[in-house]
């Protein structure tokens, strides 16, 4: 397939063997997977194979039910919302289908300075948001400084009643050294997003640069875990390549980190290529919107510990529908997004840093309680409690997440609609935890009753 020289555990012929399957699975197959899922065991690459074949509408139904019961089972009905912050622009590779491609001319290029940095999170914060991931280009000696010192900025922003109380980074592979740097600024998740697995597709789109050293890119995870990372973030680009290929890779993937650190994949991002000024690049595989539902339900389904995370840069319909096929993460509401919505200017002003998006984080939470009954969450408890790596893998097997889910997540959501929902938001969102409460156990209950009875007395941050 390629002249890369791939790790053992990255089979490219196993997974074109598993893919040489055309039939769909007999109803007792369907239900024996699913059944699998359902009890947070990992697929197979065969059995995620079948699932790509399912065609009938009841079995399509069926396992797009499944896979959001698998989400309730492992972390309840809970939405966890997060704001990505693109810092910089400026990157050393050649990503054909990226507006921050080096050579192209129709952006503008711009570093955020200490004081635009805390601009911004006070923005977020005045939406409403406590977690935030931190975007750059990659340059060819990544500045692991300037990440670390927005790290830090971005926990010191305070507006009186809230603050980022968890930085995560989307980074491209960095040594062992360098990732110690970003854990002495107290980094959360580090999301290292392979975008393909597939060997030849990967070099087609990543010509020059750091991002075109594919199995260095690869090997990236195991390098951040090894050097101490506790939680790593994988990632598809979906578009690049089929993506039934890439599913298979990741799970691969997944399962070799897992051998070697207990954990692996703690998130699993499914975005698709979209447009962007200045691209080169016309995506060989696109999905449908039929796909993607379908490639994020058979991942929920195949990876049942992991959260999996979509986008509002989707159509708002996509990525609500994503939200009941297994979804337990938002990306929403940022303040630098990737120019997917700016119109080609060509000159020598080019396209000005972005420094906004349409989706507020008010609009986001009303469509989760209305349509769809999910409850918006804020939480980040497991982190600051130790409850990552290993030792939540250990939890999410053992079904004990959801009970902490449950209360910490109808804490945070309260401390949003106290402080920073419109009116009309806040009194949907009470209906809403009045609702949820009596569905819950009598010690879940009991503990989200304590919780809210210290957020509404004006207590802040408060969970177990």
């Amino acid at each position: 397939m390629s002249a890369y020289e791939l790790p053992a555990w990255l089979d490219t012929r196993f997974i074109e063997n598993a893919l040489s399957r055309t039939a769909a699975p007999d109803k007792a197959e369907l239900r024996d997977i699913l059944d699998k899922s359902l009890a947070l065991k990992s697929l197979t690459i065969q059995e995620a194979t079948a699932l790509m074949r399912v065609t009938d509408p009841e079995d399509v139904a069926l396992m797009m039910k499944t896979a959001d019961a698998v989400k309730q089972k492992v972390y309840g009905d809970r939405i966890v919302l997060t704001a990505p912050l693109h810092i910089s622009n400026h990157c050393g590779s050649e990503c054909l289908y990226c507006a921050n491609r080096k050579s192209n001319t129709l952006i503008q290029r711009k570093y955020m300075t200490s004081p635009e940095m805390r601009e911004a999170a006070g923005k977020l914060i005045r939406q409403g948001h406590k977690r935030i991931v931190l975007v750059s280009g990659q340059l060819p000696n990544a500045d692991v400084e300037y990440l670390a010192e927005a790290i830090s900025i971005l926990y010191t922003v305070f507006d009186g009643h809230g603050e980022v109380r968890r930085v995560n980074v989307n980074v491209g592979p960095l040594s062992a050294d360098q990732y110690s740097v970003l854990l002495d600024a107290d980094v959360g998740n580090v999301l290292i997003y392979q975008d393909t697995y597939h060997p030849d597709y990967y070099k087609a789109a990543h010509v020059a640069g750091p991002k075109s050293h594919y199995e260095k890119r690869l090997n990236a995870p195991e390098v951040a875990l090894g050097a101490g990372v506790r939680d790593v973030g994988l990632g598809l680009l979906l578009g690049l390549s089929p993506w039934q290929f890439d599913v298979l890779a990741l799970m691969l993937h997944v399962a070799h980190l897992n051998r070697l650190f207990g954990a692996g994949g703690h998130t699993i991002s499914m975005f698709r290529l979209r447009p962007a000024p200045g691209s080169l690049f016309v995506p060989p595989h696109p999905l449908s919107d039929d796909e993607f539902l379908r490639c994020v339900a058979i991942m929920r389904l195949a990876v049942p510990p992991a959260g999996i995370v979509v986008t509002t840069r989707e159509p708002s319909g996509l990525w609500r529908d994503a939200c009941s096929r297994g979804v337990s993460q938002v990306f929403t509401g940022s303040v630098g997004s990737a120019y997917e919505t700016w119109s080609e200017k060509p000159g020598p002003e080019g396209i000005p840093f972005p420094l906004g998006e349409d989706t507020h984080l008010d609009e986001v939470v009303r469509f989760l309680m209305e349509e769809a009954e999910h409850l918006p969450s804020f939480c980040t408890a497991c982190p600051r409690l130790g409850r990552s790596g290993a030792d939540f893998m250990g939890m999410v097997h053992e079904c004990g997440m959801r009970s902490q889910c449950g209360p910490n997540s109808i804490a945070s959501f309260e401390e949003f609609l106290i402080n920073y929902a419109t009116p009309y938001t806040r009194a949907v969102g009470e209906r809403l935890i009045a609702r949820k409460l009596p569905q819950m156990s009598e010690v879940e209950r009991g503990a989200a009753e304590r919780l809210l009875q210290k957020v509404k007395s004006g207590r802040m941050d408060e969970f177990i």
